[in-house]
C-alpha cells in the first residue's frame, strides 16, 4: 500500500539523485493518470533486457507512461534502482510488496 510518508521519501530521493531532472519526473508523474496497480501488474507492461532489470523497467516506462521516459535523465546515476522504483511509486505503481 503507498502511503504519504513512501511518497515524500520517493519525491527527495529523486530531487537528491537527479536534481532539477527529479523535479520535472515529479511534477510529470503528477500529470499522468496513476497505474493504481501491483508491481507484478506492472511488469506486464515491460519487456525483459537479458537480466537488465533497470532497462526492463524502463521499457514499461515508455510502453505505458512516454512524458515521463522523456524527462529521465539520459545519466541515471548510480542509483538507478531506487529512483526508478520511486518514479513507478509516484505515478501509483504498490512497489511496496
Amino acid at each position: 500500500m503507498i502511503k504519504y510518508d513512501y511518497i515524500i521519501e520517493a519525491q527527495n530521493y529523486l530531487v537528491e539523485n537527479w536534481g532539477e531532472d527529479g523535479k520535472k519526473v515529479i511534477e510529470t508523474c503528477f500529470r499522468m493518470e496513476p497505474f493504481n496497480d501491483s508491481f507484478d501488474a506492472f511488469l506486464n507492461h515491460c519487456t525483459a533486457c537479458g537480466g537488465n532489470w533497470g532497462g526492463m523497467l524502463l521499457t514499461g516506462i515508455k510502453k505505458l507512461y512516454p512524458e515521463i521516459w522523456e524527462v529521465i535523465p539520459n545519466d541515471m546515476g548510480i542509483n538507478v534502482w531506487p529512483c526508478l522504483l520511486y518514479t513507478l511509486l509516484l505515478l501509483g505503481v504498490d512497489t511496496t510488496n
